[in-house]
Order: structure tokens, then sequence, then C-alpha cells
């Protein structure tokens, strides 16, 4: 791999973000600028137990650079810039689909809407845990500072699905919104949140346990007297066997006052 020149680099990015309208071009050349970065020091054979896709093991601050011009373009040129997300996606390697999933954060969440709905698509398509963080991070990115409602909206149908997968990967684009430090909207997170854990059990387990970890940092007390609703309304048993489970990974003060609750249903 050459020495990263940064201003060499801004150009390379500079030059390859003026071909956002051709896909097919701008794909071509940013795979041969991952190419031209290539870590060479990394084995393949170090990577290929830990990932399916093919990468060009390029080096993080190359990437960002291909971020930051992505920028502007996705917020003048949304249209071309989701065929661009297309285009990166179906190019199949880790990088690619790692920026793919970076773009569409970025585009206007109005513009974005149709291919967020389809996220579960490209979940399904990803068996590398790199980029399925990805895609329920930084692709609802801007919908998670913009427009919570139709995050909550998006969410909510993956929740209550009975699929167990869809259900992961809503609780997994949940945790980043209630780090946030300014979220307050927890009636709204408990109200999609319920059918999830009703329909808790292992398969969701440390999912759920992350979870009410995050609310219980936002509101102990309301966490707490949620969590209580849906004890007293003749919890499944399969629920109860996933509450005992995780007790001890979850905040103490959390633990302790869902311990006695959980003890108080089981023993009438």
């Amino acid at each position: 791999m050459p020495a990263i020149d940064l201003a060499r680099l801004k150009t390379q990015a500079a030059r390859l973000s003026d071909q956002y309208t051709q896909p097919d071009v701008f794909v071509r050349n940013l795979n041969e600028l991952l190419d031209f970065y290539t870590n060479r020091t990394i084995r393949s054979s170090q990577l290929a137990r830990r990932l399916s896709l093919p990468t060009y093991r390029t080096p993080k601050p190359v990437l960002r650079q291909i971020e930051r011009e992505f920028e502007p373009l996705a917020e003048s040129h949304a249209v071309e810039a989701i065929a661009l997300v297309n285009a990166m996606w179906k190019s199949g390697s880790l990088e690619t689909r790692l920026l793919a999933a970076s773009l569409l954060g970025m585009i206007p969440p109005a513009l974005a809407m149709p291919a967020l709905t389809r996220l579960p698509e490209r979940l399904r398509e990803s068996s590398d845990e790199i980029v399925r963080k990805a895609l329920l991070t930084e692709s609802l990115a801007r919908l998670r500072r913009e427009n919570p409602e139709a995050l909550f909206a998006l969410l909510e149908e993956w929740l209550k699905s009975p699929r167990s997968a869809l259900q992961v990967w809503g609780l997994q684009a949940l945790i980043p919104l209630l780090n946030q430090t300014e979220f307050e909207n927890l009636p709204a997170v408990f109200r999609i949140l319920r059918p999830a854990l009703e329909l808790a059990g292992p398969a969701t387990q440390l999912e759920l346990q992350a979870c009410l970890a995050a609310l219980a940092r936002v509101s102990l007390t309301e966490t707490l007297y949620f969590l209580r609703e849906i004890l007293e309304a003749n919890p499944p048993a399969m629920l109860l066997r996933t509450l005992r489970r995780m007790l001890p990974a979850l905040p103490p003060e959390l633990q302790s006052g869902l311990k006695g609750m959980v003890r108080s249903v089981e023993t009438p």
C-alpha cells in the first residue's frame, strides 16, 4: 500500500465524485482507487476467517475521505445518490457495501425512505456483522436525527414481526437512538417495543438485554413501570424464562427491580 498523501487522496476522491451521474463508471473507478490503497500487509487468510465478502483491506482514512465527498452529493443530488447506493451495493466488496450504507444515511430522509424500507433485503444479503451494523446505524443516521417518528414507524413493523431476525434488527437499530443524549420519547419506544418483548426468546435475548439497559439509562423509573405493566398482564412463560436468563447482565438497579417483579409473577 502506498503511503497516504492527503492532498493526492483529496484530489482522487474529488475526481471520483465528479462521476456521480454514471454509476457504472463511478464504481469501476472506485474499485481502482480502493485497489490502489489496498493494505497488502494483511494476509487474505487472516480476513477469511472473519469475512465472507471480498475486501480491499482499505485503510479507514481513505474511506472517510470518500465519504466526505458524498455529503454534498447526497444533499443536492439525492436521486443520483440513490443510484450510486445501489451500484456500490451490487459491486459486492466489503468496502463498497460500507460506502453504500454510509451514503444512504446522508440522503434526505423523505427521498431515502423507499430505500430504507428495503433494508431487510440488504440485511438478509449480509452475513458479515460489520456490514449489518453499518446498515442499522449509518444508513439510518439522518432519519434518526431528523425524523424519529418515521424511524419508529419503520422499526415497529420489524419489532412486531414473528420473524426473530427482523426483531433482532429492529432492536439493534433502536439502541443508537436510545443512546442519544437528548433522547426522551420513551412512550413511543415502549409502544413499538412491547410486541418484541412479549415474543422474547433465546433468539432475541442479547438484543433485548442491551435495549433494556439503554432504556434504564434514559429513565430507570419509566422502564421498570413499563416492565411491570407487561408482567402483570399474564406474560408468556418464555418471556419469564428469558428475563431470568438476562437478569445477571442487566445494570444493578434494573436487575434489582426486575428480579422482584419476576419473582412475584412466578410465585402468586
